[in-house]
């Protein structure tokens, strides 16, 4: 396994907004809570605000210091968290072959998001190991961010497997507080067991390499309007039918979608579809292809998943046949792209 380090990246204000919310359950003010941050209580709000790190971290310190009880804290703030709230990087977990392929999207995606214990999987005696690195961060902050980690990451392998109930699952700690299991049944039935050498959500291997089942419908469709989202931020809304054609391609991104399903879909005839987008100055190959371009180049430059991982997500069975179209589209192949995200 390799080392891991906590990165300093700037973050989104999306956590601090929920730390403030759990906050104010005990009667702690958001000045309080942000005390000794870089961080302004209008920034909470702000869409396009981020933080750092550092400034996670003290926030949360300071929740934990002032709050009565230090046991159920990081549990409650991420309740709320669910993988189809993370736009694009839902899309990318949603619609991972296997178990052991979303994990690894979402080891990628954490580097970017409310995270701040870095993330790693190992295999043992026929057990998987979700290991969360809490080195470099101060020892007050410890529970909050591994209770926080671990519900995130109990409700992904529950969503992803469609397995609400999955009973599988055991967190192990290094917490050396014998009585932290059965304060903590409190708020979750997940076993705990602690005075452990690591910290990590502990269930059978073989679960990795499950195929997963289909996507939950309303979440990946929730995602993939996230991504349609994002390409209008990239391009701008474009003429009616070509809007609604790019729709349609996003969301059958990942399969071999053709000019007569889109017009099938859009109560159209083929004909009549060509014509309208000729009419509007484009084409379905080039709206195909510059749809499914774009969401890949956001895949790698957001968090360099890997060329053929980036590649069959949007529809390409062949990774050499995805670069080519790739470096043809942008003029740089994905590889480059790639190394300026890792």
């Amino acid at each position: 396994m390799l080392p891991m380090i906590v990165h300093s990246q700037n973050r989104p204000s999306t956590s601090l907004r929920l730390l403030c919310n759990e906050a104010a359950k005990f009667g702690i003010s958001e000045a309080c809570c942000l005390s000794g941050t870089s961080v302004s209580i209008d920034a909470l709000d702000d869409p396009n605000a981020v933080h750092t790190t550092k400034d996670e971290i003290r926030a949360i310190e300071n929740l934990v210091r002032l709050a009565p009880e230090n046991v159920g804290l990081g549990f409650a703030a991420a309740r709320a968290t669910h993988v189809h709230a993370f736009g694009i990087w839902g899309f990318a977990i949603l619609t991972s072959p296997t178990l052991r392929a979303a994990i690894a999207t979402s080891i990628d995606y954490a580097k970017l998001s409310f995270l701040v214990a870095e993330m790693s999987l190992s295999e043992k005696n026929g057990e998987a190991f979700l290991t969360f690195d809490t080195s470099g961060i101060p020892p007050a902050a410890h529970r909050f961010i591994l209770e926080r980690h671990l519900v995130v990451a109990v409700k992904f392998i529950r969503d992803l497997l469609q397995q609400p109930d999955l009973n599988t699952l055991e967190a192990r700690l290094m917490d050396q507080d014998s009585s932290y299991p059965q304060k903590m049944a409190a708020f979750t039935p997940l076993p705990i067991k602690v005075n452990q050498d690591v910290n990590a959500l502990v269930f059978p291997a073989d679960l990795l390499d499950e195929p997963l089942p289909k996507s939950d419908p309303v979440s990946l469709q929730f995602c993939l309007d996230q991504c349609k989202t994002l390409l209008k931020q990239h391009s701008g809304t474009l003429p009616q039918w070509s809007q609604q054609v790019r729709d349609a391609i996003v969301d059958n991104m990942g399969g071999d979608y053709q000019i007569e399903d889109a017009a099938a879909k859009l109560a159209t005839t083929e004909r009549t579809l060509r014509r309208r987008l000729t009419d509007e100055g484009t084409s379905f190959r080039q709206l195909y292809t510059d749809t499914r371009m774009a969401i890949a180049y956001e895949l790698l430059e957001s968090a360099g998943l890997n060329i053929e991982t980036v590649s069959w997500r949007v529809g390409y069975s062949e990774p050499a046949s995805f670069s080519r179209a790739f470096a043809k589209q942008f003029g740089k192949t994905p590889g480059e792209v790639r190394r300026r995200a890792i």
